[in-house]
């Protein structure tokens, strides 16, 4: 009899533990694994720096342990919070619909960017010429806003103020070549019904692209306005 009590005992103790054990392991199975979230989180990353930000890396902010989110039952919904920021600090917000939940993980984008930089010194107002600049990947910290990307852009614009060597170049470094050059000579057109009427003059000031300057006619030597349509010639409207 002693012995039928103590077994009894010993079975009254362990039963508790067996399903508290039990239902412990049911509920980690309807909460939501941190892992997915942050699985879909870096294949977003991927797609988004692809093309966009050379040698990438990513750091995901982790969720405390303390987190418990219910197992979601639809798809994971993610937004990214700064869609044209491609290098530095990002939030992605991601979301479940069945339940209703949402969390945010905070992302650091590293990794290079595509920029041109002047491979020597550049005067203000000198053309850029395909030997003074480059193409160069540098880390995204030391690329400023702005920035030009393609060589063919800056080619054959001139330079608003003087560049340094291995200087980045941005956009409001540059501007358009002048098509007519001041005192220097200008073919001058006039259309006068159906006929086109050239002259010779020079020009009183220098003009970019649909630019409207000064001409001096050499042979009535009468200073006009007009249009600059192509190079060295002026359109007198």
């Amino acid at each position: 009899m002693k012995t039928m009590l103590q077994a009894l005992t010993l079975i009254l103790l362990i039963n508790p533990v067996f399903h508290l054990q039990a239902n412990e392991t049911h509920r980690s199975h309807t909460l939501q694994d941190h892992n997915e979230v942050y699985a879909l989180a870096a294949e977003y990353l991927k797609q988004k720096t692809d093309q966009k930000i050379f040698e990438a890396s990513f750091e995901l902010k982790k969720f405390s342990k303390q987190l418990r989110l219910p197992k979601c039952l639809s798809p994971l919904s993610l937004k990214d919070r700064n869609p044209n920021t491609f290098a530095g600090r990002i939030t992605l917000s991601i979301s479940c619909h069945q339940p209703t939940w949402r969390v945010f993980v905070p992302a650091v984008i590293t990794g290079k960017l595509p920029a041109i930089i002047s491979t020597k010194g550049i005067p203000k107002q000198a053309v850029i010429k395909e030997g003074y600049i480059k193409r160069v990947l540098l880390p995204y910290q030391k690329v400023p806003k702005g920035h030009l990307v393609n060589i063919n852009t800056a080619i054959g614009m001139r330079a608003t103020k003087a560049i340094p060597p291995n200087k980045v170049l941005k956009i409001k470094d540059l501007q358009p070549s002048f098509w007519v050059i001041k005192n220097q000579q200008v073919n001058i057109i006039t259309r006068i019904g159906g006929i086109e009427v050239k002259a010779v003059g020079m020009a009183l000031k220098s003009g970019i692209e649909q630019e409207h300057v000064p001409v001096k006619n050499l042979s009535s030597k009468k200073v006009i306005k007009g249009i600059v349509i192509a190079p060295n010639t002026v359109l007198i409207p």
